[in-house]
């Protein structure tokens, strides 16, 4: 699993839950750009994708994200939160890049 300490590998600016999301969807993609998972039968999907799309519509950016994250059978008698039952997806360490401010 990719470990994470919240008082040092989160960027000290990120001060919304949106903004902590975003963090978390390319830091997700960037050291998982390959790995895929079954989602059906004959239907695999990338585990982290991330990327910005101008919308003209409106004349903005948006981030657009998306995860496929294995959750454990235990969650169904467990008493834990339901976020605590999500499987690693790699031990691939957060790049010292993501870190910073």
């Amino acid at each position: 699993m990719t470990t994470i300490n919240i008082a040092t590998d989160i960027p000290s600016q990120i001060e919304t839950l949106e903004q902590l999301h975003a963090w978390t969807a390319y830091a997700l993609f960037a050291i998982n750009p390959t790995i895929t998972v079954i989602e059906g039968v004959g239907y695999t999907e990338r585990v982290a994708q991330c990327g910005k799309f101008w919308v003209a519509a409106d004349a903005k950016s948006r981030l657009i994200s998306r995860t496929s994250l294995e959750v454990s059978s235990d969650e169904l008698s467990g008493s834990a939160k339901p976020w605590m039952y999500v499987q690693p997806i790699s031990n691939t360490a957060i790049p010292s890049s993501f870190k910073a401010n």
